[in-house]
């Protein structure tokens, strides 16, 4: 009985742990994206996981944050909305600002989530996203032990190099501001290049139907 307490105790220690790491590392991430935007900018964080960055974006910009993901509820206290991954439930141009924080490489479907964005941010508004770029022979084992553990539960990952990026972005009228190199050492468990994109809301997006028929 007392060995069985002793265990309980350990797994409650190393959940709390874990827990403090994520929170942590959200902490992080909502400095720094509080450092590229404006104070009181109205933001939307799709992907949002289990909410720690909004929660923590909430205080630092003065504004609520609203968080969106496919679950149907998230962990920290965040106005939060879940949608069925094809349209967010939000009016067009609500917002001016929207966060994707590692969320592209899973989407199965990119063109329909930055069409929405591209929709929900107002014109002038600011996109940031933050990506896993490969760079060399040093990511190929990171990428794969990345898409094995994520491709049950949303599918396959998806990596793209810097040019596709561009691409990508200058389609849906995104217009890169600044991009930021982050250690690859960041994350001790994903060691890999990752990219820290300030995207503008400047131009039109392609027409749809010469995606849906690619």
């Amino acid at each position: 009985m007392c060995v069985l307490a002793m265990t309980e105790v350990a797994q409650i220690v190393r959940r709390r742990q874990r827990r403090r790491r994520r929170v942590g590392i959200a902490y992080d991430t909502a400095v720094e994206v509080a450092g590229l935007i404006p104070r009181n900018t109205r933001l939307l964080d799709v992907g949002c996981g289990e909410g720690f960055v909004a929660h923590h974006l909430t205080a630092l910009l003065g504004t609520n944050v609203i968080g969106v993901d496919l679950a149907k509820t998230t962990d920290a206290q965040i106005e939060y909305l879940s949608y069925d991954g094809t349209r967010i439930p939000v009016t067009d141009h609500s917002f001016d600002g929207v966060l994707l924080s590692y969320v592209l490489h899973h989407v199965q479907d990119i063109h329909i989530v930055l069409s929405e964005v591209r929709r929900v941010v107002r014109n002038g508004g600011l996109v940031v996203v933050y990506e896993d770029i490969p760079k060399d022979w040093r990511d190929r084992f990171p990428c794969w032990a990345h898409d094995m553990k994520w491709r049950r539960r949303v599918g396959p990952c998806t990596f793209r190099r810097p040019p596709e990026w561009e691409e990508l972005f200058n389609s849906y009228g995104l217009e890169i501001q600044s991009e930021h190199q982050i250690s690859r050492w960041r994350d001790i468990f994903h060691p890999i290049g990752h990219t820290l994109y300030v995207l503008k809301a400047n131009g039109k997006t392609k027409s749809k139907k010469m995606y849906l028929t690619s």
